[in-house]
């Protein structure tokens, strides 16, 4: 047996995978996968704060095998005949691999329209004012470390409208009047909302260059193919660099998980891709840059 398929053997012992997903018995394959969204985009561990990662990891590795049993028909009806998670995986003429399985749902659980399927669900819902409130009493008020944790929230968006429900609770007792909210100073409200504008500006800005790039490219095919080429090669090596990152964060979730689960003494632990330096995005980056400047000498 190689070390992968041992890893994916072990996933999280004695879990009931509805309660996980906090799903009914009787929950239809949409709602399974509807639950299985939102609770992989709260907990994915990319997203924790760092000294709560490990807890994550854990969460998101319940949630995973939780989702991997109820979306699967043969899985689910033997977990609901048996009660035991062990022995849905034993299953005949099953070539589902966990450790495949594991890193797709690392690398990426959720595509654009699933998360504003998401939102449209979550935003003002009662599970959304529940996470807000737990998120403000777990951090003692400091809204800083609340915007970090509650799911899919923008301090531009979200600010007056989480202040309402935040009040509100306080005067009714619902939580505690924390002095890191009641006392904070305007100007550290203010620098809050400064420094959620300069992303929103730069992600604009960032959008509008993506989209200006793609109009040019396309208006000057014949004459402009040694810029497109040099572009399109400065891409794919900002991309090649990306996806070096994201798998080396993924390695490094998966030699966690096979530490934990790998019987002690078998095999040597395999070794995760070194992650990409900032210094190899920047030099990508310069040299970006560079071709832009010398397309824009070219046609003045």
């Amino acid at each position: 047996m190689s070390k992968d398929e041992d890893l994916a053997g072990k996933p999280p012992a004695s879990i009931n995978p509805y309660e996980v997903l906090a799903v009914e018995e009787k929950a239809t394959a949409d709602e399974i996968k509807s639950a299985y969204r939102k609770k992989a985009l709260k907990h994915h561990p990319d997203k924790a704060p760092h000294e709560s990662r490990d807890e994550a990891k854990q969460k998101f590795q319940e949630i995973a095998f939780a989702y991997a049993i109820l979306s699967d028909e043969r899985r689910r009806r033997r977990y609901d005949l048996t009660g035991n998670t062990s022995e849905t995986l034993d299953l005949e003429d099953d070539d589902f691999n966990w450790t495949e399985f594991y890193r797709e749902q690392f690398s990426g659980v959720v595509d654009t329209s699933a998360i504003d399927k998401i939102k449209k669900e979550y935003q003002n819902s009662d599970e959304e004012r529940a996470d807000l409130l737990a998120a403000f009493e777990q951090h003692k008020g400091d809204l800083d470390r609340v915007y970090e944790v509650v799911m899919l929230s923008n301090v531009l968006d979200d600010d007056e409208r989480f202040r309402a429900i935040i009040d509100k609770a306080i005067a009714e007792g619902e939580v505690k009047g924390w002095p890191k909210y009641t006392e904070e100073p305007e100007s550290k409200r203010q620098k809050r909302l400064k420094h959620a504008k300069q992303e929103a500006a730069e992600a604009e800005e960032a959008a509008k260059e993506l989209e200006e790039e793609k109009r040019s490219s396309s208006s000057a095919k014949g004459k402009g193919r040694k810029k497109n080429k040099a572009t399109k090669e400065d891409d794919n090596a900002l991309a090649a660099l990306i996806q070096q990152r994201q798998k080396s964060r993924a390695a490094n979730f998966f030699d966690d998980l096979e530490a934990k689960y790998a019987p002690k003494g078998r095999g040597t632990k395999r070794s995760a891709a070194d992650e990409p330096s900032e210094e190899a995005f920047a030099a990508v980056g310069a040299r970006k840059k560079h071709s832009k400047e010398k397309a824009k000498r070219s046609r003045a």
